[in-house]
């Protein structure tokens, strides 16, 4: 552990390295020296200071032995014995989405019925009477109240506006809303929705009539070049929390074009990895998609490139879906509203067209990743990824999951000998735990996100955060603030203290490089980045304070001090609030 060697004399450890770069004769464009330097190579070493040139780290070492690769032109940056780390590394978010989400309207994180109620007061007042007013994605795992707000206490809120809240897959409408839909009591009726009425008849939730919604809220639409402003509004708060690349975990085409136009003009400052995400049910399908879309996973640079193609296995937790190994069970169906006594949730693919598509996107070179929440959807991928192997090699292809909220010490032995690769998110055990604990049991919240079992099974896990609505860090859907990710994974604590499943925690190292050189191997990008070893990219973070010494509860608090990208800084601290 890294933990364990900072008695390490630093000096000694750099001398094989030195040799080839000062044989060379290459002095340093920037060097960074009297700090701590967390390199994360394969021996866990520290260093004192770090040099840089052409966008690349030249060397790692003591402060004597990199201030001999200065010259006069030479940048030096003093870091008085601040803590550096590897640029960190969001392998789930989606950006583009939560930027023209902001546009259109700001998200605000909610946690009970009256700050939903405040909310819907304050749009009341900047909306004119009779528009509809939607809440913005408030999951019910997360309301202090753990249910649905009823239309009465939407009509509490506002009764001069329609309004509309989607939680759990179930659309809950104040009396307004439900008028304008012709639903008024049980003998009403919805084409495609199941309606849930109260005692006295009248509407409570529905389920299924979300388009006939949308079809009567206006759709609000911004511009290509709006969007690009707030993208590049939302990379930049990215970088104030350390964040150097993200991988756009489910887009479009389109979505890549606009990172590649970021790129040619100068704009970009994220390394971005897109996840092609698309529901292809055949071989078929496979092979004319690819076709049509002219890329493949490795196309692109340093910059913006192609990563996995995705599609979607099973739902969510938070909306009730998830594929479990088990029935739901009485209290999973009360809590979601479920009628089947049998259900285990959804999963969108039988195991022979998973076997398909599995195949046919290997084939054609993709490297392919998909979101499954629940054990018994991750089940199923692995039994049609092993049907795979029989006829072509998976091991070495990556194949990635993503979420995988339950693992099981069996699923991760599957996994190590298939090559699979997993990404889960913190954030929401720390949202979450609670209400799994109540809803799913004990068994099932101790190995919610279950990232010891990972690591010690040696099967590589990237954590990360789904960020996809909000520009605040700590407050959004999901908040994305990459020290509150690795907090929680070292204490297994939610948003109020409490611990579930202490032996899934994590070291303090363990969780640095589920954010950073794991977090490249997911996208084939290890060897040039994730690590500060020479000849990898000058992607660094200097800390306000250390990461491997602070008190536990100091982590979430840890702010950058510089953020470096290409070995140019891309946030200054320092800078922040000057005119």
């Amino acid at each position: 552990m890294l933990t364990s060697r900072l008695g390490l004399i630093y000096g000694c450890l750099f001398c094989s390295t030195f040799v080839s770069y000062l044989n060379a004769a290459e002095t340093a464009d920037t060097i960074f020296i009297q700090g701590k330097v967390i390199t994360l190579d394969g021996r866990s070493q520290i260093a004192e200071a770090v040099a840089v040139r052409d966008g690349k780290v030249l060397a790692t070492g003591s402060n004597s032995d990199i201030e001999r690769l200065k010259d006069q032109q030479t940048r030096v940056i003093d870091l008085k014995g601040k803590t550096v780390i590897p640029g960190l590394i969001e392998s789930h978010v989606h950006a583009l989405r939560a930027a023209r989400g902001e546009l259109i309207q700001p998200h605000q994180e909610l946690n009970s019925v009256a700050e939903v109620q405040a909310w819907i007061r304050e749009r009341a007042r900047e909306l004119p009477p009779g528009r509809w007013i939607s809440v913005p994605r408030t999951d019910i795992t997360r309301l202090k109240e753990r249910r649905h707000p009823t239309p009465a206490e939407l009509d509490a809120a506002c009764t001069t506006h329609p309004v509309y809240l989607n939680a759990a897959r179930k659309d809950v409408l104040n009396t307004r809303g439900f008028e304008l839909l012709g639903i008024k009591g049980k003998e009403d009726r919805l084409a495609g929705a199941r309606i849930l009425f109260d005692q006295q008849g009248k509407p409570l939730m529905m389920e299924g009539g979300g388009g006939a919604i949308r079809k009567l809220i206006p759709r609000e639409t911004v511009s290509d070049a709006e969007t690009r402003e707030a993208l590049k509004r939302l990379h930049a708060i990215y970088n104030s929390v350390g964040i150097t690349s993200i991988l756009e975990r489910g887009s479009g085409v389109e979505e890549y074009r606009e990172y590649e136009q970021l790129k040619a003009q100068n704009e970009l400052t994220v390394r971005m990895t897109m996840t092609i995400r698309q529901q292809l049910r055949s071989a078929a399908a496979v092979e004319a998609f690819t076709k049509k879309l002219g890329l493949i996973t490795g196309d692109g640079d340093d910059w913006v490139r192609v990563g996995p193609l995705k599609m979607t296995v099973d739902g969510g937790i938070h909306w009730g879906n998830t594929r479990l190994s088990e029935p739901y069970g009485e209290t999973r169906r009360q809590f979601y509203n479920l009628e089947d006594a049998d259900y285990q949730g959804d999963l969108f693919y039988s195991r022979e067209l998973m076997e398909e598509v599995f195949e046919a996107g290997q084939k054609l070179g993709w490297q392919m990743c998909c979101h499954a929440t629940g054990d018994g959807s991750v089940n199923e991928i692995l039994t049609a990824l092993e049907e795979v192997n029989r006829k072509l090699p998976v091991s070495g292809r990556r194949f990635c999951i993503t979420h995988a909220y339950f693992p099981t010490v069996e699923s991760v032995k599957r996994s190590k000998a298939l090559g699979v690769c997993y990404d889960t998110q913190t954030y929401l055990f720390y949202r979450d735990a609670d209400a799994i604990n109540t809803i799913y049991g004990a068994d099932w919240v101790n190995r919610f996100m279950g990232l010891k079992t990972f690591v010690d099974g040696g099967v590589p896990v990237a954590i990360n955060s789904d960020h996809m609505n909000g520009f605040d860090p700590d407050h959004s859907m999901n908040a994305f603030n990459p020290f509150l990710a690795m907090y929680i994974a070292v204490s297994r604590k939610d948003i109020e203290g409490r611990v579930f499943g202490p032996e899934q925690k994590l070291s303090r190292e363990q969780a640095l490089r589920c954010m950073t050189i794991d977090a490249a191997y997911i996208s084939f990008e290890e060897k040039i980045k994730g690590s500060l070893e020479p000849g990898k990219m000058a992607d660094l973070v200097v800390l306000d304070r250390d990461y491997l010494t602070c008190p536990e509860a100091e982590i979430r608090q840890i702010k950058p001090v510089l953020t470096v990208l290409d070995g140019k800084i891309v946030f200054d601290a320092s800078e922040v609030g000057r005119k």
